[in-house]
């Protein structure tokens, strides 16, 4: 779950995001965009962000964002340290802000980055402009995994490989990779490729 600010709606009645330097952090999509563009953090990374965004210049520890990113599972410190890495890369290769994030060694993290403002936020208009302005170079979207183990609890393994590929691509900068919240719909549904053209 991301913290109370995601939850904020303006007099409008849409609701809020949080805007940071060049950055706008639609916090109930899942989605951080450079101006109208998305960026290619998948959704784990993108809780992460908010939940230090949202607390502004405080340490969060690193069970709380672990707890946030992975919630009810055990994981290893690296997974959060990856995550955080990816990040900081988006923020640094957009806008120069990789020390916008403070790492206070077995401690946690904290951002300490430009003053953050809770602005309106439509999300379908969010949505048709992002539609508009995909940027001139290779996409590549990462489909969910299907858990084939018949196990559900094996679900986050799954989901947690999802992630790392879609970190791994989103390290390679002439090729932009849709958000994984853009393709979360087909957790349960099978894409038909019909008709589909392949270049």
């Amino acid at each position: 779950m991301i913290a109370k600010k995601s939850q904020t709606v303006s007099p409008s009645g849409m609701a809020a995001s949080l805007a940071f330097g060049p950055f706008r952090l639609d916090t109930a999509a899942g989605i951080l965009l450079h101006g109208v563009e998305p960026t290619p953090l998948g959704q784990r990374a993108v809780a992460l962000l908010a939940l230090l965004v949202e607390r502004t210049g405080v340490l969060v520890p690193k069970e709380t964002l672990i707890e946030t990113a992975w919630p009810g599972q055990a994981i290893e410190d690296s997974n959060l340290t990856v995550q955080i890495a990816a990040v900081r890369r988006v923020l640094e290769n957009l806008a120069g802000g990789a020390c916008w994030i403070e790492t206070r060694p077995r401690r946690g993290y904290r951002y300490v980055g430009p003053a953050v403002t809770v602005v309106g936020l439509d999300p379908a208009e969010v949505v048709a402009k992002a539609t508009l302005t995909l940027p001139d170079k290779p996409s590549i979207a990462v489909l969910p995994f299907s858990n084939l183990s018949g196990d559900p609890e094996q679900d986050y393994f799954a989901d947690g490989i999802v992630e790392d590929i879609i970190t791994g691509l989103a390290r390679i900068n002439w090729l932009f990779v849709i958000a994984r919240n853009s393709t979360s719909v087909y957790v349960t549904r099978r894409p038909s490729t019909r008709g589909a053209r392949w270049t």
